[in-house]
């Protein structure tokens, strides 16, 4: 009797134990049931929804998991927890990159001897990993002409596409060109910049060293003498150009150009307003050299800087200082500006042009009277012919003005 209750014991002990067993694995089996164990995805994909992980497609659950701390563009497996209902359910994530990169690829051109890497044949290429560019044999950089390239673009997880393109070498024949150097004339002692306004340009090379031979120039000596300019390119293409120093004797009533524009600058800022345009600035110009110069019967006509020099200084000339004048007030307002001479060289004036052509203008002034101030082409004749050719140029030299 009293073993046959210790055995019932044991047996209610083991029915409890395998009941809870049983309870335990199949809550498990019903909460794993609720997820699918493992959902795979390609690298990169922008929106992952819980759809992808429940298996029944009427059931609805919330991401536990904050997905902003996986990244996405990272191949590898990531647990995943899903809420549905009061309950939390584990998943996992499985990050796969298949696809190779996509690209575009364009010729590229160089120059002999030079080099390109690969990256440069490549654009517009996306892929979810970084990736490596690079040949797939090397090109021949020496040899001129046309020829294939072939790149290859190798993603971090091995995918590989490869991209043809075509490469172009050229052959450089092309000099250097030096501009600005010209024949110039200077006084006994001046200090002479050789490189001052020369430019030294290339189709290839940027920077080109200029080299100045000034040897011969004897700068305390009136003469004549030879500076020699020359420059070379990275490919061994020489450009040479000589001109002529001219030293001279200064003259004693010498103006130069710098003491002329100081002069200028000094009439432009009283007579020329904040928001004037260019034409009101020309007419403040005319006005400000028709009332300043008194006419005299002669001038010296073989520098302009000293004619306007004069003209400004003492107000008195004839129509090269009103034009010497008109010339360099004109230029340092900013007007664009040109000499007209009458046929004969009795007569100097100007063409303005303000933005809307060229005109006439002539601040010399006459007993007939009258405004020479933007006239045209049939004005200006019109005048002349009434007033014995006063106005009369080669047309074949200057532009034509508007017609109004």
């Amino acid at each position: 009797m009293r073993l046959r209750v210790k055995n019932t014991k044991k047996l209610i002990r083991f029915i409890v134990f395998f009941v809870l067993i049983s309870a335990a694995v199949l809550f498990k089996l019903l909460t794993s049931n609720k997820l699918v164990k493992i959902v795979t995805a390609e690298a990169g994909i922008k929106n992952l929804e819980t759809a992808q992980f429940i298996k029944k497609s009427s059931t609805t659950g919330a991401f536990v998991t904050d997905l902003s701390s996986i990244n996405m563009n990272t191949p590898g497996v990531y647990g995943i927890k899903i809420k549905i209902g009061e309950k939390v359910y584990s998943s996992k994530l499985k990050i796969e990159d298949t696809k190779p990169p996509i690209a575009k690829s364009e010729n590229q051109e160089i120059w002999l001897k030079d080099t390109i890497q690969a990256k440069s044949f490549i654009s517009g290429c996306e892929d979810s990993t970084d990736v490596k560019i690079y040949y797939k044999t090397q090109p021949d950089f020496n040899k001129i002409g046309d020829q294939k390239v072939y790149i290859i673009l190798e993603d971090t997880s091995g995918n590989k596409a490869e991209l043809v393109s075509m490469l172009k070498v050229k052959e450089d024949k092309e000099s250097p060109v030096i501009e600005g150097a010209k024949d110039q004339t200077f006084f006994i002692d001046d200090k002479i910049s050789y490189k001052k306004g020369v430019t030294v340009t290339d189709n290839r090379d940027k920077d080109i060293k200029l080299i100045v031979d000034s040897s011969a120039v004897n700068i305390k000596k009136q003469g004549s003498y030879k500076v020699i300019y020359k420059a070379a390119d990275s490919s061994g293409n020489t450009a040479e150009k000589i001109i002529t120093i001219k030293v001279v004797i200064k003259p004693l009533n010498y103006v130069s150009r710098e003491e002329l524009d100081l002069l200028a600058d000094k009439v432009l800022s009283e007579i020329i307003k904040n928001g004037m345009s260019k034409r009101d600035k020309a007419k403040a110009i005319y006005y400000w050299v028709r009332g300043h110069i008194s006419y005299i019967n002669y001038s010296d006509k073989s520098d302009w800087v000293r004619a306007a020099y004069q003209g400004i200084k003492n107000g008195k000339g004839d129509c090269f200082n009103y034009f010497a004048v008109s010339q360099e007030l004109l230029t340092r307002a900013g007007i664009e500006n040109m000499e007209i001479i009458k046929i004969g060289g009795h007569h100097y004036w100007s063409l303005v042009n303000c933005g809307n052509g060229w005109y006439h203008f002539d601040t010399t002034p006459r007993v007939t009277g009258g405004v020479f101030f933007m006239l045209t082409d049939a004005q200006l004749t019109d005048y002349s012919r009434k007033n014995g050719n006063s106005h009369v140029w080669d047309r074949s030299k200057y532009p034509a003005t508007p017609l109004k």
